[in-house]
């Protein structure tokens, strides 16, 4: 017969696997929006500029990403489609979400089971530290992805403007490529600017490695668990990560705050 905690950790696994489940179906459905508007969009645009008159090369760059946006929801469109068609597994998130509730409500009543039985749960809390290093290592990556693109653009797209704006002197009909880049150079500033995704980036990853590093320590023995009982060492260390959530936040309530009131 299973034990509390057997039970606690095989729950703790569906929920894993349910939080993945909405997650890939939330992209799925974010994806699928995205499609929905980018196909009228795109034939819209397309049609319209395939109706106006010839002017120049400008027409052709104005024109490309209507296309990109036509073909590429009418493939994602198709492809999702396709994926219902042959294996019909995609549940819409909302399934998800209650069987989700369910579980966490089963885990609540399950916890308040072992209220007497502190040291189990302070072992699955140490066991769930994996799932929390992958989180907050997903997140910072995510973070610095788009960081690295909204960087790449005002780094790329500056230069284009100065090429476009010098070449528009001799060609007028560049002139609206020019006023283009200059625009979307203006965007990126702003975003990475004002969600700081760079600093988001920094503090998640630093969480993560120093939460790694409690952890191996607690593994190995070693810094401040070395010679300590390993419920004691078990103790300390849920402490420190705890302290080390809190602090991540903070960090991450500091960033949202407006400039004036942080300084303040």
């Amino acid at each position: 017969m299973a034990t509390g905690v057997e039970n606690l950790l095989e729950l703790n696994r569906t929920l894993l696997t349910l939080e993945r489940r909405l997650r890939q179906a939330r992209a799925v459905r974010r994806w699928v929006r995205g499609a929905l508007v980018a196909l009228p969009i795109g034939a819209v645009g397309s049609i319209l500029l395939s109706a106006s008159p010839d002017f120049g090369a400008t027409k052709k760059i104005i024109e490309a990403p209507f296309w990109i946006m036509l073909f590429g929801g009418l493939i994602s469109l198709v492809g999702y489609w396709f994926y219902r068609l042959d294996k019909d597994s995609l549940p819409a998130p909302e399934a998800v979400e209650l069987d989700l509730a369910v579980q966490r409500e089963y885990k609540a009543h399950l916890l308040a089971g072992l209220a007497g039985q502190t040291l189990p749960r302070q072992y699955a809390y140490w066991d769930e530290l994996g799932a929390e290093l992958e989180t907050l290592r997903r997140g910072a990556a995510r973070y610095r992805r788009v960081n690295n693109y909204l960087q790449s653009t005002v780094i790329v797209g500056s230069l284009a403007a100065t090429a476009v704006t010098s070449l528009s002197l001799a060609d007028e009909a560049l002139r609206w490529a020019g006023v283009g880049t200059t625009f979307a150079v203006g965007l990126a500033a702003g975003f990475t600017g004002y969600f700081k995704f760079r600093e988001r980036s920094f503090y998640l990853q630093q969480t993560a490695d120093a939460v790694e590093y409690e952890r191996n320590c607690f593994n190995l023995g070693i810094g401040r668990y070395k010679g300590k009982p390993e419920q004691q060492a078990l103790v300390e260390l849920v402490e420190e990560v705890e302290r080390l959530r809190a602090e991540q936040r903070k960090r991450e309530q500091n960033i949202d705050q407006p400039p004036e009131r942080a300084a303040g």
